[in-house]
């Protein structure tokens, strides 16, 4: 019995210090409203906007984003700034006449700044920019932009997505389903 125990606590380990590393997080939950529910909820959060993902209107809502038959897009709004860190995916699934929901929460902005990133390192390297003598350094030079870009990303990822699931979990009345359930029901 104790050699079943010892794997999980290893994965459990291993998966707790690969997500400290990457920017989105996947949670299924279970909640007991109905959809009418869920919509009149969704739409006190999230306000409709077209431009949603580049522009943030000026709106009471936390969110900005769109509805979709069977799920939302929402784009967390932060009044005080342009940066806008988190965005929040969500699937709805009826399975035995119980809503679950699916729910992605990521920080796009981060393939945006690796792509300007992408831009000037194509740029140096066309010119052929080395501002050091030795290889090693001009190394250090190239990889500094990169790992502070996604350092800066990853941690105001980090910062606000514990505070923003709290908030949707309990905009859903809902909990989280273990990993044996999630198996079970195909998510």
């Amino acid at each position: 019995m104790k050699s079943a125990i010892i794997p999980d606590k290893i994965r459990y380990r291993y998966r707790k210090f690969i997500l400290l590393w990457i920017p989105v997080r996947v949670y299924v939950l279970n909640s007991p409203l109905s959809p009418a529910e869920i919509s009149g909820r969704l739409m006190s959060a999230i306000h409709p906007f077209r431009l949603y993902f580049l522009f943030s209107p000026k709106n009471p809502k936390p969110y900005t984003g769109k509805f979709a038959g069977t799920g939302f897009t929402a784009i967390k709004n932060n009044p005080g700034s342009n940066h806008r860190p988190l965005k929040v995916l969500g699937n709805f699934y009826m399975r035995n006449d119980k809503i679950y929901i699916r729910l992605i929460f990521s920080n796009p902005f981060s393939i945006v700044n690796i792509a300007i990133l992408g831009l000037l390192y194509m740029v140096m390297l066309a010119f052929r920019f080395k501002p050091f003598v030795g290889f090693l350094p001009n190394v250090l030079f190239y990889l500094f932009p990169a790992l502070f870009t996604y350092l800066l990303t990853n941690f105001s990822f980090q910062r606000i997505y514990k505070k923003e699931k709290a908030f949707f979990f309990h905009l859903f009345k809902a909990r989280r389903l273990k990993d044996d359930e999630i198996e079970r029901l195909g998510f």
